[in-house]
Order: C-alpha cells, then sequence, then structure tokens
C-alpha cells in the first residue's frame, strides 16, 4: 500500500490527460500533430510508474520472505538489487516497444558488448557470483555469528553484491570481497541449532586432592547451570584433567549452553563460585609465575 500510494495521484493525472487528448487534438493543431508521440509518452509513463512500483514490491515481498526463520534463503542486499534490476530491465523494454524500437537487434547487440563487459569486470562479477554462490548453500545467513580465517570474529549483516559486511561486538564493520568469503575456511557458530558446547581452564596447585577437586567443581558448575541465563540445567558438566605443569595441574570444566554469546557470563559465574569455594576448602589456585633458584654467592 505504501509503495502504491505515492502513485495514485499520477495514475489519475495520465487517465485525465488520457481522457482529455481526443478534445484537445480537435482544437488545437500541435496536440493533433504529435497524437501519437503525445500516447507513446503517456504509455511510457504508465510503464515506467508501474516498473517501480513492482520493483519495490517484488523486493519488499523477498525480504520479508526471507526474514523468516524456517526459509532457506537469506534477506539480503544483493538478492533485492538483482530482483529490482530485472524488473527494470523488463519495463525498459517494454518502453523501448513502445516507441516502435527494434529490441532483437538490440539484444544481439548487447549480447556482443557483454562478452567484453565481462572480460573487463572480471573481479567484479566473481564477487557478484560468489555472493551468490554464499546465499544459496544457506551456510551463510544474515545474523550468523562467524569467525574468519585471519581471527576476526563478527555477525554478518549484510552480503551486496561486492562484499560482506561483517559487524564485530565492538562495532567495528569488517567488510570482506564475496570471492574471498566463498574460497576462506569459515567457522560458523550458529549452522548448528539448539547447543553449543565449550570448557572453562582451570589450574590447582599440584598437591591437590583432584577427586575433590573434580567433585567441587561439578557441583558448582551444575549450579551455575541452573541459575544462570543462557544455562543447560539437563546438561551434565565435565572434567578433565589435561597434565602436569611446573606448578599447577591444568584441566577444563565442559558446559553446555544455548547460543555462543552466553559462554561468557555462564563462565564468569563459574570462576567467581568456584573461587569462592576453592577457598572454603583450602584449595590453592597457583599463580603463573615461578620461582627463580639462583646461586648465592
Amino acid at each position: 500500500l505504501d509503495s502504491i500510494s505515492k502513485w495514485v495521484i499520477f495514475w489519475f493525472f495520465l487517465g485525465s490527460v488520457v481522457y482529455i487528448l481526443p478534445i484537445m487534438t480537435g482544437t488545437y493543431s500541435l496536440v493533433r500533430n504529435n497524437e501519437v508521440l503525445i500516447k507513446n509518452i503517456i504509455g511510457a509513463l504508465y510503464i515506467l510508474s508501474f516498473t517501480m512500483v513492482i520493483a519495490r514490491i517484488t523486493a519488499g515481498l523477498l525480504q520479508i520472505r526471507g526474514e523468516r526463520h524456517d526459509h532457506e534463503l537469506a534477506s539480503t542486499s544483493i538478492l533485492g538489487n538483482i530482483v529490482r534490476a530485472i524488473v527494470y530491465c523488463i519495463g525498459l523494454i517494454l518502453i523501448l516497444q513502445t516507441f516502435g524500437v527494434a529490441i532483437a537487434p538490440l539484444l544481439t547487440a548487447l549480447g556482443v558488448g557483454g562478452i567484453a563487459v565481462a572480460l573487463a569486470l572480471q573481479p567484479t562479477l566473481s564477487n557478484l557470483f560468489s555472493g551468490l554462490q554464499l546465499i544459496a548453500s544457506g551456510k551463510i545467513n544474515i545474523g550468523d555469528l562467524v569467525r574468519l580465517e585471519g581471527g576476526q570474529m563478527g555477525t554478518i549483516r549484510d552480503i551486496t553484491w561486492r562484499n560482506t559486511t561483517i559487524e564485530t561486538w565492538q562495532r567495528v564493520i569488517i567488510v570482506v570481497p564475496n570471492s574471498k568469503m566463498a574460497d576462506s575456511i569459515i567457522e560458523n557458530f550458529l549452522l548448528s541449532p539448539g547447543t553449543f558446547n565449550f570448557n572453562a581452564p582451570l589450574r590447582v596447585s599440584l598437591t591437590a586432592d583432584l577427586k575433590k577437586v573434580e567433585r567441587l567443581c561439578l557441583e558448582v558448575a551444575q549450579e551455575i547451570l541452573k541459575t544462570t541465563a543462557g544455562g543447560k540445567p539437563e546438561f551434565k558438566p565435565s572434567v578433565r584433567f589435561q597434565k602436569f605443569g611446573d606448578t599447577a595441574v591444568e584441566f577444563i570444566v565442559g558446559f553446555e549452553a544455548t547460543v555462543f554469546g552466553d559462554q561468557f557470563l555462564i563462565i564468569s559465574e563459574f570462576l567467581k563460585a568456584i573461587h569462592e569455594r576453592f577457598s572454603q576448602e583450602g584449595i590453592e589456585i597457583p599463580s603463573a609465575v615461578q620461582p627463580v633458584f639462583g646461586r648465592k654467592e
């Protein structure tokens, strides 16, 4: 309705011109001599306005469809721009036909010229088709949290005809050419919906009772998953001892959360709780500073 309402008055104006055109033709010789041209201009204006409305409505419906969670195609700028370009091309062809321009020779000339343009715009076309490939694969969608090969992490905000826009947690915008995205190894943390597993690293002194440490960590971890937003209460945490360090025994505590971002709050709450519990039980958390022994002169 918003797209159509802007053109209603214009369409009625053109309709009124068509209505009074026979009267003007019989009254003014200038109008009579250019009657065919005036009709062609009115028809071209109708086609142009309808083309603009159809392009906007089609792109808007595609965006609404792409924003549905159960739909395979993501809502991106590249799809909307391609749809608009196709609709505008059809409208241009209809306008040329209205003025009696032969379309077949024109399309032949454009086809021959298109080969030369394609050779000159290879990088641009590579990004365009890479963007379409990313969208069609369904592996990269708007709103996905990804990590690039270079280590940059952020949320996919848009995929245009030339590049992919990624926003980091620091509100920094990363612009990556689509061809680079298609050829890179990308970690998508939201591709597998449902749960996300992560670990909290810890250290205890070499003299600590490891069985007691394991029991305390499991108790605290289970309580944190029940009381912290994003935790999975039904998940059973795990403790895995990894190695003996120079000053400590290193191990990890495994958790599960609903989404990637919930891990930070869960780890924070767990570390506070386990530090308090270790202090109560007399379990030492050694520092990473190693003693240096020297010979007394």
